[in-house]
């Protein structure tokens, strides 16, 4: 077998059709030469810290990357492009190159993008509630459901912190006394 084997059906994570299914989620992009390895886009417009942090859940301002998608959507074309037990390495090289190029690209953005929204969810709760970040994750390892069922689990758990309970007042405030 040549170098390349860790692209047989056995090394990448999910079949083609569970990758397609969530690449038919996405918007496709226009060529970039600048950022050419990225295929399509969430569309996700986060909505800022100062909104509150259930409608920035709603939004999916938290939700996973698309990019571990898009790289394994790469992973799937390359499998198709070699026979990996008749072609030779430099053979596999030369027609895997940038399929290769462009799974390490989004997995790096993968990676990037998931510390930075994994650092705003604790940013999120740990700003609306009086929780610290340790006892916060503790929480999210033991929690096997989703994020918002999580906001409603924090809602009867947690006590909110001083500024998050001037921001529901202020945004509950009907619409005459805002003006």
């Amino acid at each position: 077998m040549g170098s390349y084997g860790f692209i047989k059906e056995s090394c990448i994570g999910h079949s083609r059709e569970v990758v397609e299914e969530h690449i038919a989620k996405l918007q496709p992009l226009n060529y970039n030469q600048f950022r050419w390895w990225r295929t399509h886009t969430d569309n996700v417009k986060p909505l800022g810290k100062r909104a509150p942090l259930k409608d920035r859940i709603v939004n999916g301002d938290f939700e996973p990357s698309s990019y571990f998608w898009q790289a394994q959507l790469a992973l799937h074309k390359a499998k198709t492009k070699v026979d990996l037990h008749k072609d030779d390495s430099q053979t596999q090289y030369e027609k895997l190159r940038l399929d290769l190029a462009r799974y390490r690209k989004l997995m790096a953005d993968f990676q990037k993008e998931e510390k930075e929204r994994y650092q705003a969810i604790f940013d999120a709760f740990t700003s609306a509630y009086k929780i610290s970040h340790q006892e916060l994750e503790d929480d999210f390892l033991n929690w096997s459901g989703d994020l918002l069922s999580f906001y409603y689990k924090a809602e009867g758990s947690y006590r909110k912190t001083p500024a998050e309970v001037r921001k529901r007042k202020r945004l509950n405030k009907p619409l005459e006394e805002k003006q």
